[in-house]
């Protein structure tokens, strides 16, 4: 499958639409970080060039039943994942959260195979230090993440998952 335009927008729309029925349920309060650019051209208020002003953190951030959380939204049409997808100062923040009783995570979307699935930094960090190879397989997310359903259209419900990490703590 090619996806060459709205790269990752398929995910990041039904996490959108996830965190506000999280907020419309007073279940969980989780934030879309915005994008920090300077707009270079602009056409009928819309904006055609630009750059980013400043690296930001992950992509999602919130507050889960009293704990801080944190996570990163990707997309594969690959096999596998590839980890040049998260970028330096993405993995520093994942690194961050935990260090503050927080939680953090990827949530993958493999489009070959139309499955989802959260990893958690400590199981992400495990496969960088312990694996020479920076393409993660399908069956590293089935035994060591956590696989995500929609279960409602447009919806992905991750609070069951949420509960889990927590009890990690």
């Amino acid at each position: 499958m090619y996806l060459p335009n709205n790269r990752g927008m398929f995910l990041e729309s039904l996490l959108n639409y996830t965190i506000q029925k999280y907020f419309d349920n007073n279940s969980g309060l989780f934030f879309k970080r915005p994008v920090n650019i300077t707009p270079l051209e602009k056409q009928q208020h819309l904006i055609t060039k630009s750059y980013f002003k400043t690296k930001t953190g992950c992509d999602y951030y919130g507050l889960y039943q009293g704990y801080y959380i944190e996570f990163e939204a990707k997309e594969s049409t690959q096999q596998k994942f590839n980890l040049n997808n998260l970028k330096t100062h993405q993995l520093q923040q994942l690194a961050s959260v935990p260090n503050h009783h927080g939680i953090s995570f990827i949530i993958i979307y493999f489009h070959y195979y139309d499955r989802y699935f959260i990893l958690s930094y400590q199981k992400l960090i495990k496969w960088i230090k312990l694996m020479p190879t920076k393409q993660i397989p399908l069956s590293y997310f089935i035994e060591n993440g956590h696989e995500l359903f929609l279960v409602f259209p447009n919806f992905l419900d991750f609070e069951p998952i949420l509960n889990q990490l927590i009890n990690y703590i």
